[in-house]
């Protein structure tokens, strides 16, 4: 795409120096380290770094198109085409929908938000359409997946480039749906501004992130952008859809601000679209009823936890109303569901104790993990739990209540780092014990997640429980700026053959 074609779609833009405009555009990146030869660089002004200090760095490498908020000096003399925005984050999303010629257009996209269950619902949705023959993409905290390639996952939801990039990679894979979570921060930042979604789907809004939103209702109005993108028009002859937890009290404030059709789902409420009840739970798995269509059916899935039958659900009428499958075809990919990686993921390495890993690293779904794994537990069962808190240099106003939640059910604490960033973990972990210290409840703080996780696992006896919370199938930790590579449930199983030597 020549660059004259990519930034005839904006409407308020100053161009200078026009020589270069039928210049092929080889790449569309706003990170110095990707550039090369006639890229289009934007310039961003981000939290660490401002794109507009590197503008004569990326022209020596080749880019010849830069889009920038603030002209450089004497920008006629730079051999490169200068063009000056309002907001270049604003623009990448529309220039990266331009320069990969709409690619969600061009794809089923359903979208997951929700402080919990987004990565459960979206994989589990996924793994179903894989299941009856359809070729998938998933962007999400778990991994990126085109077809059948796996990348690392950056952040939940990239920018808008990488976003549109990863559709575009999809579209020329032949996969068909991109099932993608939409974080808070993406949606408040306008990561998935210029993406086609079709289907949208909400969970549930308990605290977190609130460092960067400020309030439970600015954090809720970030959720509800996903409701508001449906727009008003219809996508293979249909109105976009969404896809509601009535269970949860926001449900009503995301279908105040869509023009969507709306289903929904519950586990209390009878007239849901979807309502699921006498839930059991046996040897790690989930057996429960569906009352859908005024027909009554059985279903069972290999996890744990009235959290993963609410999931369930949402991934059950994506397939129903959004596919339009039959009953009897989504029973049927259910049966070939495995779970999903570190979510109520029971690790069975022969050891004679029983291992959870888990994701759960806000107050309410590490509640309602703990709360499912006591009201399974004997008296004779000791329930061990490890964590630490994810929100390093962020909302720290969570560690009280996830500490009360460990001291309030389980037998003994082991705390480690999370995702410290920049804070000691010795401060973190004390802010969640609290008062607590007091307790008669054995704990201890080992800093090295690694050793904390043998510890855990050496202090377990015959027929305990050990749960694994925060981490989940989380690729890596966070310490100072690195992304340090780390894989929770290998390092449990390592520990535990390590037990067993």
């Amino acid at each position: 795409m020549e660059q004259k074609e990519l930034i005839n779609v904006l409407y308020d833009a100053h161009v200078i120096n026009t020589q270069y405009l039928e210049t092929e555009v080889s790449s569309l990146v706003n990170d110095t380290r990707k550039v090369k030869k006639n890229s289009c660089f934007i310039a961003i002004k981000g939290e660490n770094f401002d794109g507009h200090q590197a503008i004569e760095d990326v022209i020596n490498k080749g880019a010849k198109l830069i889009i920038v908020e603030d002209l450089p000096q004497e920008p006629e003399q730079l051999d490169a085409t200068i063009v000056q925005v309002t907001s270049t984050f604003r623009t990448q999303a529309i220039l990266a929908n331009q320069y990969y010629n709409e690619p969600s257009t061009k794809l089923n996209v359903v979208a997951v938000t929700g402080t919990n269950g987004k990565t459960t619902t979206s994989n589990m949705i996924s793994q179903l359409l894989e299941s009856l023959n359809r070729k998938t993409g998933v962007i999400g905290t778990l991994h990126y997946k085109v077809g059948d390639k796996y990348y690392p996952a950056v952040n939940t939801t990239p920018n808008a480039l990488e976003m549109q990039r990863l559709f575009n990679a999809m579209v020329e894979t032949d996969c068909e749906d991109a099932i993608i979570e939409a974080s808070s921060h993406a949606l408040a930042l306008g990561r998935l501004s210029f993406t086609d979604i079709d289907c949208a789907i909400f969970t549930n809004l308990t605290r977190e992130h609130l460092d960067f939103h400020s309030t439970m209702e600015g954090y809720a109005n970030a959720k509800s952008l996903l409701f508001s993108h449906l727009g008003q028009s219809f996508h293979n002859d249909r109105p976009r859809l969404a896809i509601l937890n009535m269970d949860d009290p926001y449900h009503t404030m995301m279908a105040e601000v869509t023009s969507a059709d709306i289903v929904t789902y519950s586990l209390e409420h009878p007239q849901a679209t979807a309502y699921a009840h006498s839930i059991t739970e046996k040897n790690g798995k989930t057996e429960f009823i569906i009352d859908y269509k005024k027909e009554t059916f059985k279903v069972e899935i290999p996890m744990r936890g009235s959290y993963n039958v609410s999931n369930y659900l949402a991934a059950f009428l994506t397939l129903s109303k959004y596919y339009q499958y039959t009953i009897d075809d989504i029973l049927k990919a259910t049966k070939d569901f495995t779970g999903v990686t570190g979510r109520m993921q029971v690790v069975d390495e022969g050891q004679d104790f029983e291992v959870i890993v888990d994701f759960a690293h806000s107050p309410d779904a590490l509640e309602r993990v703990m709360q499912e794994l006591i009201e399974h537990k004997s008296d004779d069962q000791k329930l061990i739990a490890l964590m630490g808190h994810s929100g390093g240099n962020r909302d720290s106003g969570m560690r009280e209540p996830l500490g009360d939640i460990l001291f309030k059910y389980a037998d003994e604490i082991v705390f480690t780092a999370d995702n410290p960033r920049f804070e000691p973990v010795e401060k973190i972990v004390n802010e969640m014990i609290g008062l607590h210290h007091n307790d008669n409840k054995p704990y201890s703080i080992i800093k090295d997640r690694a050793v904390a996780v043998q510890q855990a696992i050496d202090i377990a006896q015959k027929n305990d429980i050990v749960l694994f919370a925060g981490k989940g199938g989380e690729p890596y930790q966070v310490i100072g700026n690195d992304n340090i590579p780390y894989d929770e449930v290998q390092t449990v199983i390592d520990a535990i053959h390590r037990k067993q030597l």
